[in-house]
């Protein structure tokens, strides 16, 4: 184009034409308007179930919360997080053209959205902080001032995430260079360029700035995201039981009890006023009753190699199993002094393993023990959770957080099964009390000697056998749905696990040992099959 047809453009109009990056930034400010509104409007629609879930779930809560009116506040913010869905999405493409009348409506959605956020956020902590001064419970267990918290945050941090959303877009408007593609405008630095310049050149005392980050940084890390990574506790290998069908055949257990030997006495003189046959006081006449009786032991035969399972196959296994199965034994680690009772050491799950797939003719077995928190049970996919996992001590239980009696609680409803057992009389109190906090609407029963439990695929007609009674004579349970989710045997059971250098029993009492581990596993996997199938359909 030649000079004398080039049209000069006056100076003084030159400051009132927004500049190509001007009307980008205006253009990338009107779009992310519009991610707001799938924000809002996901809050208005899962929002409510959430809610409703939650409540189900905790009905204690439910009821204080009808009565303090926080679920109706908190449906009434759902309701104004979609409202606000609305007015971003109207804002959003009325600001494709620009003026001052979308600039300032585009402005009062940001506020609107900051404005439900606060009041979700309030509402929230009022409910929470209701909770803990009534002392209720959720999700079975009792909360304090830091399970409270977590339970606000839990709630709240999506809510602050858009607010921090809709912060960052109110100081991008509130920048020269977008206020004058909305105004044609143009003029000094506005606020939102000093907010923007000063993060980007860290102030006047930029050394001082940068040691503010790192040291934010730092807090955050350490306050934050280690303990969210430790919470994480690792990852798990999907359990996999054997795939097939069986139906296995029962092998009652005879009961053998051991003749009583004569004592032998010494007399000089039958007539004699000298008695010289003296009493032991150590070993009286009823000790010698409780001894007789708890020394009774089992023969037991168990079922045929192969045939165990459901679905009345030959081959064996169960129809929700995976062909490349493994069989595990998974111990709980619960912190307190002997939570594994030596197991470990003696080899008493692998040597259980080893019987259970002599017995079974299940081939494929975890190759070493095996232990984890309880917290990792909640990483097991749904058809892959554990059918059982084992949970001893000889000692106290540790303090096990309300997060972790959650977890187990949800996976035995869920389709597991608890197996516990006692390796000292201190482990038997503190498990009955831990117990009471996993199941607090349930309580441990005598099992009945008829029960299914002991009569496949081994019979025991007098019930579980007793060993060491360090919490009586009796197994107990916990029943939800018709189903046992924990079995509790009081006397020491996997003693009769370990290897012959470690422990002094007969081999009848590891034979019944074993093959009630065996009804057990038997049980578990029965269960397992019908919650899969069940999750399946």
């Amino acid at each position: 184009m030649s000079q004398k047809n080039q049209t000069r453009i006056p100076d003084e109009w030159i400051d009132e034409i927004p500049t190509r990056a001007s009307t980008f930034k205006a253009c990338v400010v009107s779009v992310a308007a519009f991610m707001l509104v799938g924000l809002g409007l996901a809050a208005r629609e899962w929002g409510p179930q959430v809610l409703a879930a939650f409540l189900s779930q905790n009905p204690s809560v439910s009821i204080l919360w009808e009565n303090n009116n926080t679920t109706k506040a908190l449906e009434f913010c759902f309701l104004l997080f979609g409202i606000m869905g609305g007015i971003c999405a109207l804002t959003g493409v009325l600001s494709l053209v620009r003026n001052r009348v979308t600039y300032h409506l585009l402005r009062t959605s940001m506020l609107i959205v900051c404005l439900a956020v606060a009041a979700y956020v309030y509402i929230v902590w009022q409910g929470t902080s209701s909770i803990l001064a009534e002392g209720l419970e959720v999700g079975g267990a009792k909360q304090d001032g830091a399970t409270v918290f977590k339970l606000w945050w839990k709630a709240c941090w999506p809510a602050f995430a858009v607010a921090l959303y809709a912060v960052w877009l109110h100081v991008m408007m509130r920048s020269r260079s977008v206020y004058a593609a909305f105004t044609r405008v143009s003029g000094n630095p506005m606020a939102g360029d000093r907010v923007l310049e000063d993060l980007r050149t860290h102030g006047r005392d930029p050394r001082h700035r940068r040691s503010l980050y790192a040291s934010g940084l730092t807090h955050l890390i350490i306050l934050v995201l280690i303990p969210y990574i430790l919470s994480l506790g690792g990852c798990v290998e999907a359990y996999r039981v054997p795939k097939g069908s069986g139906n296995p055949v029962v092998a009652m257990v005879k009961v053998v009890k051991p003749k009583k030997k004569k004592k032998k006495t010494l007399s000089l003189r039958p007539n004699s006023a000298i008695i010289f046959d003296q009493p032991d006081l150590d070993h009286t006449e009823v000790d010698e009753q409780l001894e007789q009786k708890t020394q009774v032991t089992y023969s037991a035969q168990s079922s045929k190699a192969g045939k165990m399972g459901k679905g009345g196959g030959t081959k064996g296994g169960w129809p929700e199993g995976m062909d490349n199965y493994k069989i595990r034994f998974i111990r709980l680690e619960h912190g307190g002094a002997g939570w594994d009772d030596g197991m470990n050491q003696t080899g008493a799950d692998i040597n259980f393993l080893r019987a259970f797939a002599q017995a079974t003719g299940f081939k494929k077995i975890a190759s070493k023990g095996e232990s984890h928190s309880i917290a990792l049970l909640k990483k097991y996919p749904k058809d892959g959770f554990p059918p059982f996992v084992y949970l001893t001590g000889n000692g106290r239980m540790g303090r096990v957080g309300s997060t972790d009696v959650k977890i187990l609680r949800d996976y035995c409803l869920n389709g597991g099964m608890l197996i516990a057992d006692a390796g000292h009389r201190d482990f038997h109190h503190s498990f009955i009390h831990f117990m009471r906090q996993v199941f607090p609407d349930k309580t441990l029963i005598d099992i009945p000697d008829d029960d299914m439990l002991y009569q496949l695929p081994n019979g025991f007609p007098e019930g579980a056998p007793a060993f060491w009674h360090h919490g009586g004579r009796r197994a107990l349970g916990i029943k939800h749905d018709g189903r046992w989710i924990a079995f509790y045997h009081p006397g020491d059971m996997n003693d009769a696990w370990k290897s012959q250098n470690y422990t002094d029993v007969t081999p009848e009492m590891r034979d019944a040992a074993i093959n009630l581990g065996v009804n057990l596993i038997y049980y578990s996997f029965n269960q397992w099959n019908d919650a899969v199938s069940k999750a399946k359909k």
